[in-house]
């Protein structure tokens, strides 16, 4: 199968800013709650929004290079900001869940953008057009016509493979919490119907739902702040358990 050149470019750069947007991700979250946080949506060592971001910003770059400066670099700036609230819009629409939250931010819209992030991303966007792009598609261009084949392909087929099981994993999360608010309705706490709560060793032993909801809660701290809520349904060696793994009363809210 053929895939034109100018595609192949960017499917690379796009996996290679996907990657980049992990490694910045992870940092800020691993200083920010003090331990490691393998953040992001997918299993492995990409956040999606982040490639998209850098394609579109990559995009517009080279659309407004005719424009007065001014206009220019402030499209591309603001560019990052106008993703992030369609990508907010779009995961609330599609998993009716607010994966993350600005409310208490200032000068925030929605809950999905905030003035502080947009800094930050105006920064990253001067810093991709400026710096990052030029290094990016030097190597990208300096690998073999196979190798950018095999690479796109297994990147791609890694990525369907990903989401699939990523979104799964939502849905899980998002069915689990439906049924923890029922049973805070009705007064009653969870039971595994699955396993039980100890393997032979008297070692706690996760049910098979608690196991599942772990990816979402360790993606996005959000997800976290309202889940600490409704913990008080679940038996206490899980609540310990997941305290220890996520500290639900040290999260910042923004």
């Amino acid at each position: 199968m053929f895939i034109p050149s100018k595609l192949l470019s960017y499917l690379l750069y796009f996996s290679a800013m996907a990657l980049v947007g992990w490694i910045i991700e992870t940092v800020y979250r691993s200083w920010e709650e003090k331990r490691f946080a393998n953040a992001g949506f997918l299993s492995g060592p990409f956040v999606p929004i982040y490639g998209f971001a850098a394609v579109i910003i990559t995009v517009i770059s080279e659309e407004v290079k005719g424009l007065n400066p001014f206009i220019a670099w402030a499209v591309i700036l603001i560019s990052p900001t106008i993703v992030e609230y369609i990508g907010g819009v779009i995961m609330e629409n599609v998993f009716k869940l607010k994966l993350w939250n600005y409310q208490n931010e200032r000068f925030n819209v929605q809950g999905r953008i905030c003035l502080k992030f947009s800094i930050y991303w105006a920064i990253l966007a001067a810093l991709l057009v400026l710096v990052i792009n030029p290094l990016i598609y030097r190597q990208i261009s300096d690998l073999s016509p196979y190798l950018s084949y095999f690479l796109a392909g297994g990147l791609l087929a890694n990525f369907i493979a990903d989401i699939n099981h990523s979104v799964k994993s939502l849905l899980n999360f998002k069915e689990f919490q439906n049924n923890i608010d029922i049973l805070i309705e009705k007064g009653r706490q969870f039971h595994s119907t699955f396993e039980e709560l100890f393997d032979k060793n008297n070692q706690i032993k996760l049910p098979v739902e608690i196991r599942r909801i772990l990816k979402p809660l360790n993606a996005f701290p959000n997800l976290r702040r309202n889940f600490g809520k409704k913990m008080s349904v679940l038996p206490d060696n899980i609540k310990k358990y997941l305290n220890a793994k996520f500290p639900f009363n040290k999260i910042k809210e923004k």
